[in-house]
């Protein structure tokens, strides 16, 4: 997939990426939103990286076009098993989605943008429905995918850093 929208260019990683990926998630409140390991500098950013890059057949960078530095990513994964028991899913056609984005580059919707054209995309392809989460107190994701059409679909509570965290998994449905 190769997207572009007002503000971003949406494409496959690239190895020139990965300082901007570095700063963008070195971040600890990210890793946290995001249920990743902690990453704190090139050598334990670079499993993350290289994973996304060449293992995660769609995974995305998001590109500002403004200053051409990669500032978030986004991934087009598979569903769930957890989520496929929702007998409204059954038969049906659909993916998981998961994105973060540099908390310097939040609040000025450059997330919705992404993740609206990527929807429209997906959808063009035939995909059915679309599967989204996110951690219960990451209320910016949760507003973000209010704003985007999701709708509540199930919540799963597991061990994460020592603690329970509930992830509440949404869906949004081809019109």
């Amino acid at each position: 997939m190769f997207l572009e929208t007002e503000r971003l260019i949406i494409r496959k990683f690239k190895e020139t990426d990965f300082e901007d990926f570095c700063e963008f998630t070195m971040d600890e409140e990210l890793c946290r939103m995001m249920g990743r390991d902690l990453i704190t500098d090139a050598e334990s950013a670079r499993p993350t990286f290289e994973w996304l890059m060449s293992k995660e057949e769609r995974g995305y960078v998001l590109e500002y076009k403004e200053n051409r530095k990669v500032i978030g990513n986004l991934t087009v994964g598979k569903v769930p098993p957890h989520v496929l028991e929702h007998p409204e899913v059954q038969g049906k056609k659909g993916v998981a989605l998961s994105f973060s984005i540099s908390r310097k580059y939040q609040r000025r919707g450059l997330m919705y943008e992404a993740v609206s054209a990527v929807i429209g995309q997906l959808f063009q392809e035939g995909v059915e429905y679309i599967n989204g989460g996110y951690f219960e107190f990451n209320v910016a994701s949760e507003k973000l995918h209010e704003k985007l059409g999701f709708n509540y679909l199930s919540q799963e509570t597991f061990p994460y850093n020592g603690e329970m965290v509930k992830c509440v998994e949404c869906i949004v449905w081809k019109q």
